[in-house]
């Protein structure tokens, strides 16, 4: 689908969307420690969250040419560590790879392409993939320049990593951003970075299908917040969102404080 059918289809899901009630009902923001820069965020189904710090650091990495060292990313599965990544072409474009360890990242299978379709000259200068496993399911979003416009992008494998379905759009915009993706049965939650206007704020999409559509979208931060870094957890209706206030960071990450959100989906 060309660039501007693309982002006019979204455009029309957003205005549709906003005759009804807001997908999510939020509660206020609470401000919390900023955790480790590897930690996910988790909430249950009551609504209570936490920061959770279980990231392998496996003690390889897969063989992968021309790979980007800092967009390396890992998940646990119920049964496997799974890794995401990119790895620049000679013309600066890249690859989105992943792939499959079962002892633990200690050796790894053959890499499989996840996404071809960056057609942009900024190698490794480009936000990290994100990635989460429910089970063997794994889920990876991450924001490109396609030929049909700049976006962040949506991925899964149902075959604990084996075989990755065509990606879909989540969002089309004016540059890259930061991304953030959680997934709870058939529901999956992809909280990015707002990627058009000069705004800062950190918007969330929902999936009920698997992540095979993303049908409703939702601001997540407030409109007083510089709102960038977010991270996203899932569980049944409840969905949470953290997120940085850029105007409040402080060279001392431990120094940093992150706002989270919960709120139900309706």
């Amino acid at each position: 689908m060309p660039w501007n059918q693309c982002r006019l289809a979204l455009l029309v899901t957003v205005l549709c969307s906003a005759c009804e009630r807001p997908p999510v009902a939020w509660n206020d923001p609470i401000e919390v420690s900023a955790p480790a820069a590897s930690s996910r965020l988790v909430v249950d189904e009551s609504g209570r969250t936490r920061f959770v710090s279980d990231v392998v650091q496996p003690r390889s990495r897969p063989a992968a040419a021309r790979m980007c060292p800092d967009s390396f990313r890992t998940a646990i599965g119920q049964h496997d560590l799974f890794g995401v990544w990119w790895s620049v072409r000679p013309d600066s474009s890249a690859i989105l790879y992943a792939a499959v360890s079962d002892d633990s990242g200690e050796t790894w299978q053959a890499p499989l392409e996840v996404d071809t379709a960056d057609v942009s000259s900024r190698g490794c200068r480009r936000p990290a993939p994100s990635i989460a496993a429910v089970a063997d399911t794994v889920h990876i979003a991450y924001s490109m320049v396609a030929k049909e416009g700049t976006g962040v992008f949506f991925a899964h494998s149902m075959e604990r990593g084996t075989m990755f379905h065509s990606p879909v759009a989540v969002e089309y915009g004016d540059r890259l951003v930061a991304t953030s993706v959680a997934g709870d049965g058939s529901e999956v939650a992809v909280a990015y970075e707002e990627p058009s206007g000069s705004t800062a704020e950190v918007h969330l999409a929902l999936s009920h299908t698997l992540g095979h559509i993303f049908d409703s979208r939702t601001t997540a931060s407030r409109s007083s917040d510089e709102a960038v870094a977010p991270l996203v957890g899932i569980a049944g209706r409840r969905v949470a969102v953290s997120w940085l206030d850029r105007r409040r960071m402080t060279t001392d990450s431990s120094a940093s404080r992150r706002l989270v959100r919960v709120g139900t989906m309706q």
